[in-house]
């Protein structure tokens, strides 16, 4: 099993540039993104995109694959996509200076192979977007120059890859394929946070984060079959547009919010690399999946934010989705705020937390009483505001010996408000755990409610 490990001091020390900038730019290694600029005027962050080691640990692939196997009990398949670095999808454009910080592309591409290969291996979907991305044209960027997300080119690239898995998987066996097209739009211009930082460091304008944009649309009855919509996926990686319907008003525009009742559903959870319209991301997957892919990543949400999002929210609980993917830059590590995040999101995949407690309102707070011993380690609770609003759940648990801990859940701004808090309790259980109460920061609703998960299979009895 391989994990690479290097040393990341070589990453701090600043290295001359090897020729003149394209732009007039000096010291940008000094910026707070530290970044260099390599051919073609193309900038690499130090941290993100040419850090050899983006690890993740055989714990979090465990946690991964317990989300996968509860979700699938409840019918939704989980696909978990890793975005490949700019440094790892797009190395030909780095500079000779790459080497002084510690660069080295075979293992750099060795490290995102181990990370999917051990996430497939573990049972969990996750499809290889570099080695897809490294098949782009010569002149075909799948990066912007002074941005790290990808362009057009590289979402359809990505696309294809995962609508590739999708379409190999078991669930996908009973899915009647619907045909998407996706065809050129307008230019758009897209803000960059890192390239006006930049900026700053440069005489001359950086390149924008511009691209002609794509729409996607469902074909009507009268176009191909769904027998034919993958028969030469390779050749027509998006409509040219000699190839596209000439009455745009054939097909049905899109929409990334909504999906036909009776067919598959496939709900796309994420960062800004989903959440952006100028890539077109969610178009393609729909394309290439052959089912309307409903868009609810978050911008600034990090690795948790969307996905948390989605799973706490009333929408899953009542209408769950035969796919979801997971889009996640690897950079973005799952263990950075400990296993309680993905512990949340266990729970909330699996069945209805409908176990009532009897638990009664206290100076609006809920609380619920227990015998000594009844409440065991594996279980796990609900705590329902009863309406979307509420941010912030404070959780205290009491002891029949007198002792009381408290716990805060948030969910920040960039989060949607679902109101809705789950909790494992393994990590607080007390063997004589007599009493669990909870306050939201929002007044309790008729609806508001503090109920028991059923014990999901494989936990201990």
């Amino acid at each position: 099993m391989m994990r690479p490990v290097f040393a990341l001091c070589l990453l701090i020390a600043p290295a001359a540039h090897a020729g003149p900038s394209q732009f007039g730019c000096a010291n940008t290694e000094f910026a707070p993104s530290a970044s260099i600029e390599g051919k073609d005027g193309v900038f690499y962050r130090v941290q993100s995109d040419l850090r050899l080691q983006h690890p993740m640990d055989d714990a979090v692939v465990a946690q991964l694959a317990e989300l996968t196997r509860v979700l699938a009990e409840q019918g939704t398949t989980l696909v978990y996509v890793n975005v490949p670095t700019k440094g790892q999808a797009m190395p030909q454009y780095l500079p000779p200076e790459a080497t002084a910080y510690g660069y080295d592309p075979a293992l750099m591409q060795a490290n995102y192979k181990d990370v999917t290969d051990r996430l497939n291996a573990a049972g969990v979907p996750a499809p290889d977007l570099m080695t897809a991305m490294l098949k782009a044209g010569p002149d075909e960027k799948v990066f912007f120059q002074a941005d790290f997300h990808w362009t057009p080119s590289g979402a359809r690239l990505a696309a294809q890859a995962i609508g590739e898995m999708i379409r190999s998987l078991p669930a996908y066996a009973d899915v009647t394929p619907v045909k998407f097209t996706s065809q050129e739009a307008a230019p758009e211009i897209a803000f960059s946070g890192l390239r006006r930082e930049l900026q700053t460091y440069c005489k001359d304008t950086l390149p924008e984060v511009k691209a002609t944009t794509w729409q996607t649309t469902r074909a009507t009855d009268g176009d191909l079959s769904a027998a034919d919509i993958f028969a030469d996926a390779g050749a027509s990686e998006a409509a040219a547009p000699d190839e596209a319907a000439a009455d745009p008003a054939a097909g049905e525009p899109l929409d990334i919010f909504g999906t036909g009742g009776a067919e598959a559903s496939l709900v796309l959870v994420g960062t800004s690399f989903s959440d952006s319209s100028i890539n077109n991301f969610a178009g393609f997957l729909s394309e290439y999946a052959g089912i309307e892919a409903v868009n609810y990543a978050i911008t600034g949400g990090n690795q948790f934010g969307s996905m948390t999002s989605y799973l706490t929210s009333r929408d899953f609980a009542q209408n769950r989705p035969t796919f979801v993917v997971w889009e996640n830059p690897i950079y973005n590590s799952l263990a950075q705020f400990g296993p309680v995040p993905m512990d949340e999101l266990i729970v909330a995949a699996g069945p209805a937390c409908d176990i009532a407690t009897g638990a009664a309102v206290e100076d609006n707070t809920l609380a619920a009483t227990f015998q000594p011993g009844q409440l065991k380690p594996q279980d796990a609770f609900l705590f329902d505001q009863g309406s979307e609003g509420a941010r912030v759940a404070t959780v205290t648990f009491e002891t029949g010996s007198g002792i009381s801990r408290s716990l805060r859940i948030e969910r920040s701004d960039r989060l949607r408000a679902t109101g809705r808090f789950f909790l494992k309790l393994e990590p607080y259980w007390q063997p004589d755990l007599v009493k669990v109460t909870v306050r939201f920061d929002r007044p309790l609703t008729d609806s508001s409610a503090l109920t028991l998960c059923p014990t999901q299979k494989g936990d201990a009895s």
